[in-house]
């Protein structure tokens, strides 16, 4: 692009509002990455500048686009920067703007990320992520690399087992073009997750398809890491021949190797091999040597060497000396122990205090949204609000579609019931009527009375049932039809569940001339003239 910036189009593009706009956004960053230094820092000054003269809308991303090339082009990691972000966010949340939710709070996670505070990052992005979900995919780039990263972060904040259900929606997700570098952290992550879960064989598969890869990409250092962290994976799982000869391999790169670690884990995986073949003359020599070379720099692997030396005196029928170890291995597990608790405690802390701020935000924006209704009259109702985080959890989920399957089968119970009530009625109207010139039945006209046509309490239990089979229906009715009544509300739910008129009208309590009027302005919301076709977008819907 020389030294010419293409400002008004970059402008253009962020004023999309289509539902691809996030792509078309992200085009515009992704064009600044591409020039100088110097020119990035120019032309997000320039973006700014020119945004400043438009709408509302305009005006935030102006300053969205500026704090996302400062945080990383200016003074990279500068929490300013990230705190501007996060104010976006906040008025892209009082604006009811849902696909620039999903954008910035995509981008203030990655900020949060960068700046080691991978706990909240984790917060944002899942939430994001359910937006992403929710406006579709297809509409965001690079939703991939989001699903890597975010894997990665869960690996770290120790949560292997999400980590994993991320890590492979990415390679699942991913296309052309996605960087040989985030496949390559994405199999070591997925292996090193496996391997936290002990489950030795997948994170084999893992480092062996990275081992692979990366000789087909010709990537030595790392084809050396896959090679090195399948070592443990092969001790655990008995194939002491190919750990004997990795072990080796790991001997002869730490001779060169810049990594102090490597030794230390040879000699710890030596040692292993030895208890495993029974030979702990040779195992705790090898071990010894672990621990001396460690001198206390890498406190998780000497734990793992101290258990292991008190293993083999134990067996060996060394009380004192395996006492001595299992002491040393006792305090750091107590001192993990309470790391770990401390931890925990930290991101009960954070996911709290997100979830409150979250409440306050939404306090405030359905405050502001009350404020605009008394001025203006049919003003659109708030878009949809993102989730809270603990979302993310697949348990969690999983147990929400049991509970909507659960509701579903209610659903269609209570409309069978309805069915058959109103088949009763119409049964009773029928023997009143041809009883009519004679005394009157008591007992049927009592009978008759007790079947009252769907009460307000049965309204909402039908409402409540609707609403967990169908969670985003009447959202999603108001979205396409502004302004649409509580009757048409209702007319829509009723033809969703596939009422004929006769049961709505007598499930509402009201004539079947009502029912043609209210299914008739219906058709006028929707723009259509035809029954079978207004039936098709609400079954869409």
């Amino acid at each position: 692009m020389g030294q010419t910036l293409p400002v008004s189009d970059w402008v253009k593009r962020l004023e999309d509002n289509s539902k691809s706009q996030v792509i078309r956004h992200y085009s515009v960053y992704y064009d600044i990455t591409k020039i100088d230094s110097a020119s990035r820092i120019r032309a997000a000054i320039s973006i700014e500048k020119a945004c400043s003269k438009g709408n509302k809308r305009l005006r935030l991303l102006g300053r969205s686009v500026k704090a996302k090339l400062f945080f990383y082009y200016l003074k990279e990691g500068d929490s300013l920067y990230a705190s501007q972000m996060k104010a976006c966010l906040n008025e892209a949340v009082e604006m009811e703007d849902p696909y620039l939710q999903a954008e910035f709070g995509r981008w203030y996670a990655e900020m949060l990320n960068s700046m080691n505070q991978t706990e909240l990052a984790v917060q944002y992005a899942t939430t994001s992520l359910q937006l992403h979900h929710y406006l579709g995919l297809e509409n965001f780039a690079a939703v991939s690399i989001f699903y890597m990263w975010l894997g990665e972060a869960l690996l770290v904040a120790g949560y292997p087992g999400d980590a994993i259900d991320y890590l492979r929606t990415g390679l699942r997700l991913a296309d052309t073009l996605v960087k040989p570098f985030r496949f390559m952290y994405t199999y070591n992550n997925l292996g090193l997750a496996y391997r936290k879960l002990e489950k030795h064989d997948s994170a084999l598969f893992y480092f062996e398809k990275l081992r692979k890869y990366c000789m087909e990409i010709k990537k030595p250092a790392w084809q050396e890491i896959a090679y090195k962290n399948r070592l443990p994976s092969f001790v655990a799982l008995g194939m002491l021949d190919s750990a004997k000869i990795v072990d080796a391999r790991l001997f002869e790169i730490a001779k060169h190797s810049k990594e102090p670690d490597d030794s230390l884990i040879a000699y710890e995986m030596m040692g292993k091999i030895a208890m495993k073949e029974k030979d702990f003359q040779k195992a705790i020599p090898a071990l010894l040597k672990s621990a001396a070379l460690n001198k206390g720099r890498n406190k998780e692997l000497l734990n793992r060497v101290y258990e292991s030396l008190a293993a083999c005196y134990e067996t060996i029928g060394q009380p004192a000396k395996a006492y001595s170890y299992s002491k040393w291995e006792r305090i750091y597990n107590d001192s993990v122990s309470r790391t770990r608790e401390l931890s925990n405690n930290r991101y009960i802390f954070i996911k709290a205090a997100y979830e409150k701020e979250q409440l306050a935000l939404k306090s405030m924006t359905e405050e502001k949204r009350e404020a605009i209704n008394k001025r203006n009259t049919g003003i659109a109702l708030l878009v949809f609000m993102a989730a809270l985080a603990a979302g993310w959890l697949n348990r969690r989920r999983k147990k929400a579609e049991k509970h909507q399957q659960l509701a579903a089968k209610e659903l269609e119970r209570f409309k069978e019931e309805v069915i058959k009530k109103n088949s009763r009625i119409e049964e009773l109207q029928t023997s009143i009527e041809q009883q009519q010139h004679q005394q009157q039945d008591a007992q049927t006209i009592e009978e008759l009375s007790h079947q009252m046509i769907l009460t307000e309490t049965d309204w909402q239990h039908f409402k409540s049932l609707f609403e967990k089979t169908h969670p985003a229906f009447f959202k999603m009715l108001r979205d396409k039809a502004p302004g649409i009544t509580e009757a048409e509300q209702r007319m829509a739910a009723l033809i969703k569940i596939r009422l004929n008129t006769k049961q709505i009208a007598a499930m509402q309590g009201i004539g079947v001339d009502s029912v043609h009027k209210t299914r008739q302005r219906l058709r006028q919301r929707f723009g259509t003239t035809s029954t079978n076709e207004l039936e098709t977008i609400i079954a869409a819907i």
